[in-house]
C-alpha cells in the first residue's frame, strides 16, 4: 500500500510540474547522413530530485505537455531492434537503482497523463549518473559518437545518458 502511495505521489508531483512548463526544447544531430532530432518540454527542476526518487518500474512521458518525439530520416537499431525511419514518442523507464531505460513507441502526440504502459516497439538501456553541475531545466542532447547518436538526458543533477545505432 506504501509503494502505491509513493508512485501516486511522485505521478502528481511530475503532473504539477508541467503547470511550470518553460517551454520546448530541441536537440538535433546528423550522424551517418541522417538527419535526428528530439523535440520535448522542458520542466523545471524545482531542487528536487526526482528521477532518483522514481520507483522501479515507473514510466516518464520524459518532458512535460506534449509527449516528447525523435523524427529520423534513416533507421534506427535500437535494443536489437530496427525502428524504421518516422517519428515516434519518447519515454524513460526506471528500471534499476541507476538504470533507465529510453523507450521507442509509434504513438505520437500524447498529452499529459496517464502514461503509456504498454506498446513500446524498442528500449535503449540508460545509465543514471550523478552530474557535477545542476540544470534547472530538463535537457536533452545529441551527438555523434562514431555513428552512433549518443543521448544525454539531464535534469538538476541526475544525468541519463546511451545511445543507439543509426543505419
Amino acid at each position: 500500500m506504501k509503494f502505491k502511495a509513493v508512485l501516486l505521489c511522485l505521478a502528481v508531483s511530475l503532473l504539477a510540474i508541467s503547470v511550470f512548463a518553460q517551454g520546448r526544447g530541441k536537440a538535433e544531430a546528423t550522424i551517418n547522413g541522417k538527419n535526428i532530432s528530439i523535440d520535448y518540454g522542458r520542466p523545471s527542476w524545482g531542487g528536487q530530485d526526482r528521477l532518483a526518487a522514481a520507483p522501479v518500474g515507473f514510466i516518464w512521458r520524459l518532458g512535460n505537455n506534449m509527449a516528447t518525439h525523435i523524427e529520423t530520416a534513416g533507421d534506427l537499431t535500437v535494443g536489437g531492434k530496427t525502428v524504421a525511419a518516422g517519428k515516434y514518442s519518447l519515454w524513460a523507464k526506471r528500471t534499476g537503482e541507476n538504470s533507465w531505460a529510453l523507450l521507442f513507441s509509434p504513438k505520437t502526440g500524447v498529452w499529459g497523463a496517464p502514461a503509456l504502459k504498454d506498446g513500446f516497439i524498442a528500449e535503449a538501456p540508460l545509465k543514471m549518473e550523478r552530474a557535477a553541475d545542476s540544470s534547472d531545466l530538463l535537457t536533452i542532447s545529441l551527438a555523434d559518437a562514431k555513428g552512433k547518436a549518443a543521448i544525454k538526458i539531464q535534469w538538476g543533477n541526475a544525468v541519463l545518458s546511451g545511445s543507439f545505432d543509426v543505419k
